[in-house]
């Protein structure tokens, strides 16, 4: 049996405080957030390593979308079963270009995609997408502009680029849009050309 999820099991008041400030700014010294919220930095300090240490929190960085120009990419896909889709979710979770990857009700998946470009984007949903792999039933796509909020997103930038393929087995190396110059190539493989 499910139980209901409660907020205020996870977190309580000084916990929201504290998150509700690093939201605003990730950097803000936790001395700054201890005079602000009226605790000691050291009770700051615990607190976020025990949220951290039960994995209820998680320090990233985001990257501003709209600073490279870049576009989104909404696709939702009906599988054809449960175990397909699970396939899919590990297989397209390594997707350098995946921002947010979730199953849906009834063996749907839901993924939000970044490009560079549209030209990269459309490449990505037509070529190496969730929606053009074998057990997918029916997709939907929707591409708009980057996002108007968050303005920061998850975007993964891969420092190492050696790998032929992409984590989709996917090659730009025999890919036709790659080669023709309408794709930027997967930003995990040795053959991108773009910013990230």
């Amino acid at each position: 049996m499910v139980t209901e999820w409660k907020m205020s099991q996870i977190f309580d008041n000084v916990d929201k405080a504290i998150v509700s400030e690093l939201q605003k700014n990730g950097r803000v010294p936790i001395v700054r957030i201890g005079k602000k919220i009226g605790i000691s930095h050291v009770a700051v300090r615990k607190r976020l390593d025990s949220l951290l240490k039960k994995k209820l929190l998680s320090i990233s960085t985001a990257i501003n979308a709209a600073s490279l120009g870049g576009r989104i990419a909404v696709i939702t896909v009906e599988v054809e079963n449960y175990s397909r889709l699970n396939e899919l979710t590990d297989l397209f979770q390594h997707c350098p270009r995946v921002i947010f990857l979730s199953s849906l009700s009834a063996s749907n998946l839901i993924a939000v995609l970044f490009g560079e470009n549209l030209s990269t984007l459309e490449s990505t949903i037509g070529v190496c997408s969730l929606r053009v792999q074998k057990g997918v039933r029916r997709s939907d796509v929707q591409i708009g502009e980057g996002p108007a909020y968050p303005k920061f997103i998850p975007i993964r930038v891969q420092p190492k680029r050696d790998e032929e393929t992409a984590p989709c087995s996917v090659s730009c190396a025999t890919c036709e849009r790659f080669l023709s110059g309408k794709c930027l190539g997967c930003p995990s493989t040795r053959f991108y050309n773009g910013p990230l």
